[in-house]
């Protein structure tokens, strides 16, 4: 596992690892204090512990029910890692992969990989890349891929922020997708008015919150999806996103508040919904981190 240190122009500082494309140390400004993102644990230790922290998270990001996707009327079986679920595209995911740097300057990294066809049950040969570019204050997090047949896409950064205990979080959604027991969302969206998932306002979240669910963030372009502030107000992380959703995670065992723009969970299966990547097409995501300190309160 290789270590890359960023740094921009004012100071901020960042660490890449080549395992996973995993951010594992993201300091935003001169005087911000510890890392804002929750570090990734060793290479042989990942399993027994949080798996996702920090990664690019591929093929599909999230649940695919049944472990099966039909694309252009052929069946494609996946590998089942959560039940009888795909999780961030199996066991083998991209989480798991020892990613190769492209392209490297003081502010900016370019990850690949390669998946083969076939690779965890997805058909065709995907070549996905991962640029981070470190700014003062913001980090913008690049995700790309092409492929040589019909597959379905849907790659997607997963950092876990730290911001102290019961921090606030935010999501400027009306709509969000209850889930059934395995954690795949039910047919439909519902409205968050009158209850617990009314984030519009902010809520103060722990791990005993029990947020494992994705939000309708409307909109198309970039825009803000999420925020998270410490509880006294001192520090704030902004995530904006060209993404459809946003999953938020609060019962992580790493600690901090997982939140991931990302296509809609268990999209093969949702009417309306198309995340097939064909030959000739390029999948882009764009997603931004920003931080602003403020005076406690």
């Amino acid at each position: 596992m290789q270590r890359f240190e960023l740094t921009s122009p004012g100071g901020a500082r960042m660490s890449v690892l080549d395992h996973g494309a995993a951010v594992d140390a993201w300091v935003p400004a001169p005087g911000a204090g510890a890392s804002l993102v929750v570090a990734r644990a060793p290479a042989d230790r990942v399993a027994a512990a949080a798996p996702y922290c920090g990664v690019v998270v591929g093929r599909y990001a999230n649940r695919i029910a049944g472990a099966v996707v039909t694309i252009d009327g052929v069946e494609h079986r996946l590998d089942a890692n959560e039940g009888s679920s795909t999780l961030h595209g199996g066991a083998g995911g991209f989480d798991r992969r020892t990613w190769e740097v492209v392209d490297r300057a003081p502010d900016r990294l370019v990850l690949r990989l390669e998946s083969p066809d076939g690779d965890q049950g997805f058909p065709g040969r995907l070549v996905a890349t991962a640029e981070y570019r470190l700014h003062d204050a913001s980090v913008d997090v690049v995700l790309s891929a092409v492929t040589d047949a019909p597959t379905v896409v849907s790659l997607a950064s997963h950092p876990y922020f730290d911001l102290g205990p019961e921090p606030v979080v935010t999501v400027p959604a009306e709509l969000y997708l209850p889930v059934d027991e395995r954690g795949v969302p039910l047919p439909g969206s519902a409205p968050v008015d009158g209850t617990p998932f009314d984030l519009r306002g902010g809520v103060s979240v722990s791990r005993e919150s029990g947020f494992d669910h994705a939000w309708l963030v409307p909109g198309h372009d970039a825009r803000v999806m999420a925020s998270l502030a410490a509880a006294d107000g001192s520090r704030r992380v902004e995530v904006l996103s060209d993404r459809p959703s946003v999953q938020v995670y609060t019962g992580g065992s790493a600690g901090g508040v997982a939140i991931e723009a990302q296509q809609v969970p268990d999209g093969p299966h949702r009417p309306g919904v198309d995340v097939v990547l064909r030959p000739g097409q390029t999948y882009r995501s764009s997603t931004r981190w920003t931080y602003a300190a403020a005076d406690a309160r």
